[in-house]
């Protein structure tokens, strides 16, 4: 090809490429024209927050005493819309989060009336864990002691079904599948329109309904205004194609800058680098994550100290979002539980933010500092949302990697005061 038709193709995809971009500018202004854009959930950085966001307000929208004010209301709409049983819900309700089991696990949403209980578990970017369902599905049966029925519902964006990982011998007909997508935004509707009498309350439930669209593609979000743009362009919809095949490249090459940065950082702190988990090295692992060749709950660690023959570990991990924390390695290196040495260090730390920091095999887990000297990002690679595309900004992506940092190196100095202490 002559350099003057490699000129006039470069020209060509350039003015392509500013007419797409054009495309999702209308698009943007058109999805915010009555304001659909401003949503305080998003505003505080919260939208994927399944505990401190999802299970929190939908406990409160189920509990008859909730600041709602509308009583049982909500609950019997979902009770009857969303799990499809003929039942009225009354008498003495008890909705509980977190709810503790035996095996120290929590339930994330438990409701408890005088012939019923229901256990919900919220899923946004947090993977299935071993047994978490089986496990809960026998705690509230326990509780039920055959004199209530039994319902656990497991809650995701897309409604998908839980893994065997996860229900290890529970029949999957005992788990109602639930999606934010469908089941969850149209109860939130019909709970607006029991409450139109309340212009706020009415308000609030429209604002978590544009979250739920926001994180799904549901309803009349940019994203399908976009999508029927280019449904009906050939020549927008080539150029979106041949973006599409260089975003795995782009989004990896961006991960991989981080991972190298955060590596080289932690070595000047701590003394020593970090060692790849979960795959070769760490450009592998950022191309594998956006390529479809796994690239979850892999990242960096670095043992920090032995105790009773065990290694204490600073983890830095990738789910969805970047999380990282205190584990224990056990001689064959592999996670495993230690709630005694969990409870001594919660005692000296302030408590994980990370969804994660619930699971048995972290000690503690975070997202960001809980104390951050900026404000604190949730780095969701899977999403690639503001946060992640900030870290474009070299100065940016630096205030991030510091920050983290500076809380890993106090959580290592904690973690080794405490294993002086035990070993003393």
């Amino acid at each position: 090809m002559s350099k003057l038709n490699i000129a006039s193709n470069k020209a060509e995809f350039t003015d392509r490429f500013r007419r797409l971009a054009d495309l999702v500018e209308t698009s943007k202004e058109s999805a915010n024209r009555h304001g659909e854009r401003f949503n305080i959930f998003s505003i505080l950085g919260v939208q994927r927050d399944e505990n401190r966001t999802h299970s929190r307000y939908l406990a409160e929208l189920l509990s008859p005493s909730g600041r709602h004010g509308e009583g049982s209301q909500f609950l019997n709409a979902f009770v009857k819309d969303v799990l499809g049983l003929s039942l009225d819900v009354s008498g003495p309700i008890k909705v509980t989060r977190e709810l503790a089991t035996e095996d120290r696990r929590r339930v994330d949403i438990v409701v408890e009336s005088t012939d019923l209980i229901i256990g919900v578990e919220v899923k946004i970017d947090a993977g299935d864990q071993k047994a978490q369902l089986h496990d809960y599905f026998t705690e509230i049966s326990q509780r039920a002691k055959n004199r209530k029925t039994v319902v656990l519902a497991y809650l995701t964006l897309d409604g998908k079904a839980p893994s065997g990982y996860s229900l290890r011998g529970l029949e999957q007909e005992n788990v109602h599948c639930l999606s934010f997508a469908e089941d969850i935004r149209q109860w939130i509707d019909r709970c607006a329109a029991l409450c139109e009498h309340k212009p706020e309350l009415s308000y609030a439930l429209i604002q978590y309904k544009r979250l739920l669209e926001s994180l799904t593609g549901a309803g009349t979000s940019m994203t399908s205004l976009i999508a029927d743009k280019l449904a009906h362009n050939r020549g927008d919809l080539e150029t979106a194609l041949a973006v599409e095949k260089a975003l795995p490249r782009a989004k990896s090459a961006v991960m991989l800058r981080f991972w190298e940065e955060l590596s080289s950082a932690m070595a000047n702190a701590l003394g020593a680098a970090p060692v790849v988990y979960g795959d070769k090295t760490l450009r592998e692992l950022s191309h594998n994550y956006f390529n479809g060749r796994g690239g979850k709950h892999v990242g960096i660690k670095h043992p920090i100290g032995e105790l009773n023959g065990e290694k204490l570990c600073l983890y830095v991990n990738i789910y969805h979002a970047i999380h990282y924390g205190l584990r224990v390695d056990s001689p064959s290196g592999s996670t495993v539980s230690r709630p005694d040495i969990k409870d001594k260090l919660r005692e000296k730390l302030n408590d994980g933010n990370a969804v994660a920091n619930k699971e048995a095999d972290w000690l503690v887990c975070y997202y960001y500092d809980p104390y951050p000297s900026h404000e604190p990002a949730v780095l969701n690679f899977h999403s690639f949302d503001g946060a992640v595309l900030d870290l474009l900004e070299d100065e940016n992506r630096q205030a991030v990697i510091n920050n983290m940092v500076e809380h890993q190196v106090r959580l290592v100095d904690e973690a080794r005061a405490l294993i002086e202490t035990s070993t003393a």
